[in-house]
């Protein structure tokens, strides 16, 4: 069944992922969240879903929080669907559904 009780949501996509997570609306993946330190600062950085010519995600922004990397996504809901939409298949989930279990 498709997790339609929120309009957005944060997933771990993976036992071994941590540090890593992605976020869905409506049942499609939007984008990864990357935690990653620089220095003394930790961030969350927002890479988009799918990959460029290159085969990599394309990073769109960082926040200090994964709440805030979350809010940032859910804002720019269009841009993330659209973007992903002109970049080539996500190797971990090419379809770019997902469904919550319960």
């Amino acid at each position: 069944m498709t997790d339609r009780t929120e309009p957005h949501a944060v997933y771990a996509p993976t036992p071994w992922s941590d540090g890593v997570w992605f976020m869905a609306h409506d049942g499609r993946c939007l984008g990864w969240v990357r935690w990653y330190s620089d220095g003394e600062h930790e961030f969350f950085g927002v890479y988009s879903y799918g990959c460029d010519q290159q085969g990599l995600r394309v990073w769109l922004s960082s926040h200090e929080s994964l709440a805030g990397a979350a809010a940032w996504m859910g804002a720019n809901v269009g841009q993330l669907l659209e973007r992903s939409r002109r970049l080539g298949p996500d190797p971990v989930n090419p379809l770019g559904l997902h469904e919550r279990r319960r």
